[in-house]
């Protein structure tokens, strides 16, 4: 009961942020898919997103961003995506660049869309994209510019997988315009190309998820990533509940 317990404090904070009806609160994801799976549904989704089928257990996704996705000042399977595997019984492979971008090629001396062919390598049967900060530098129509052409680099590589767009992450403070712009450019050219975009309240808005860099989630904040990306996934009709008793990699709880 570990993980569920210690962040259930801290993610009361996260459902005073949330819109009433529209996602879930992340202590109600605490209590566990069994109670989950009992629970009428409330999704106000469109239905082509609700309608779109799940991705099954053992899925392979590959989760493409920055120092957040990779989870830069945690362990590798405190980080959110190592955390979504265990909940949907996804295989994950994280595929997080510290500095990376859009435009930034980071330490991987690629930007996004030029790492489209070591995306294709992990054999996907989807694949998240997420907008950076790290791009922030650039005036933002360079930044969205880049956008569509590396989603359509991404898409050609790999045909048979499924691209979702995912909303980037700040903390609580002001939010740059810039991140909202790249977020919507994003989701527009993901779901040109057939793919979902989802959307939620910034989980890191709460204080006291971020480390002292004041840039990269805690252990905590890497926690609330993972219950606001299961809840979306869910409601998106992207992930079904996992029994506890088949999750991928038996994370402690």
């Amino acid at each position: 009961m570990t993980r569920r317990l210690v962040t259930l404090t801290v993610l009361i904070g996260v459902v005073a942020l949330m819109l009433s009806g529209c996602v879930p609160s992340p202590a109600a994801l605490r209590k566990g898919p069994a109670a989950r799976e009992q629970s009428p549904s409330t999704s106000t989704s469109p239905p082509s997103l609700v309608q779109r089928s799940a991705l099954d257990p053992g899925s392979r996704v590959t989760i493409v961003g920055d120092s957040i996705v990779r989870g830069l000042g945690v362990g590798s399977q405190q980080a959110w995506p190592a955390l979504v595997g265990d909940d949907l019984g996804w295989t994950v492979t994280n595929l997080g660049c510290d500095g990376g971008g859009f435009i930034e090629t980071g330490d991987c001396d690629a930007a996004i869309g030029d790492r489209a062919q070591e995306i294709a390598a992990t054999a996907p049967d989807a694949i998240v994209l997420i907008a950076s900060s790290n791009d922030l530098s650039w005036p933002t129509e360079t930044v969205n510019k880049a956008i569509l052409p590396a989603v359509r680099a991404i898409a050609e590589a790999v045909p048979s997988a499924k691209l979702i767009a995912l909303d980037s992450v700040w903390g609580p403070h002001s939010r740059p315009e810039d991140l909202d712009a790249y977020d919507a450019t994003l989701a527009a050219s993901v779901t040109a190309s057939g793919g979902t975009a989802l959307q939620y309240p910034d989980p890191l808005q709460v204080d006291g998820l971020l480390g002292e860099d004041g840039v990269h989630p805690t252990v905590a904040g890497q926690l609330a990533l993972a219950d606001a990306f299961v809840v979306a996934s869910e409601k998106a009709g992207l992930a079904d509940v996992v029994p506890r008793n088949q999750w991928a990699t038996g994370a402690p709880f």
